[in-house]
């Protein structure tokens, strides 16, 4: 499996050469991968590549955390309570209705070109996924499970700590492993559109002074981290769900 991915991406690599050095495309708008791994070597030993890249991942991490603390526990409660999912439902589907980055002007007039609008931005984008999963999977418990749990009176601390967050941790995972990822490209686009340091800011500097093969570097370093984040949260997955197999949750719509 490893060597056919691999394969893969060095058939992309070598497309890539072949196409940049055909003059098909402009340099300018497409330069080699030579000169973007140049690039990318000469911004590794720069303070300002690190520091752009610690800017992008304190406003994703910010933003998902607050996601997280709130999108869990509203998810398990409206998951388990028909009254409070029935009374939460057009709520929520209109606000996850709207598409985040066009809401950007509304919270650039309210909060400014602030890390706290970034991590705002990041916050709404991330919410609803670890909401809408976490409801999924507090569903999942079946119904003898919680007819069990009332005829033993069970106190209802107990019955979400022992039987409601165990059943719905796959599906939470999932929408963990979707919110992470979601994290770094929306702060980035933030980045792109506003004047907020990060990793997006400095691809637009580069693009803007002409500098493709810089760019093109904080391109991959954003693909690079995005990736990583899907590791880290596959191998979390994984440990928590190791005596069980992985969580293949439907995505609730």
């Amino acid at each position: 499996m490893r060597g056919l991915q691999l394969g893969a991406l060095v058939a992309v690599v070598a497309l890539w050469a072949l196409v940049a050095g055909a003059g098909v495309v402009s340099p300018t708008a497409l330069p080699g991968p030579a000169a973007v791994a140049a690039a990318l070597g000469g911004l590794l030993g720069s303070g300002t590549y690190w520091q752009a890249v610690g800017d992008t991942l304190d406003g994703a991490v910010t933003g998902l955390a607050v996601a997280v603390a709130v999108g869990i526990p509203v998810g398990l409660v409206t998951g388990v309570y028909a009254a409070a999912e029935e009374s939460s439902r057009l709520l929520v589907e209109i606000l996850r209705s709207f598409p985040v980055i066009a809401l950007l002007p509304v919270f650039l007039l309210v909060l400014g070109s602030t890390p706290g609008m970034k991590a705002t931005v990041v916050f709404i984008a991330c919410v609803f996924p670890i909401l809408l999963q976490s409801q999924y999977g507090a569903r999942s418990v079946t119904p003898s499970v919680h007819e069990t749990v009332r005829a033993y009176r069970i106190p209802r601390l107990l019955r979400f700590r022992r039987v409601v967050l165990p059943g719905a941790v796959p599906s939470v995972m999932t929408g963990l492993r979707l919110a992470a990822t979601t994290s770094v490209l929306v702060a980035i686009g933030v980045e792109v559109l506003t004047t907020l340091p990060g990793i997006g800011h400095m691809i637009m500097e580069a693009q803007q002074a002409g500098a493709s093969d810089r760019a093109y570097a904080y391109i991959l370093t954003a693909g690079a981290i995005g990736y990583s984040i899907t590791l880290l949260a596959q191998y979390a997955e994984h440990r928590l769900l190791r005596r069980r197999p992985p969580a293949r949750a439907g995505e609730a719509a």
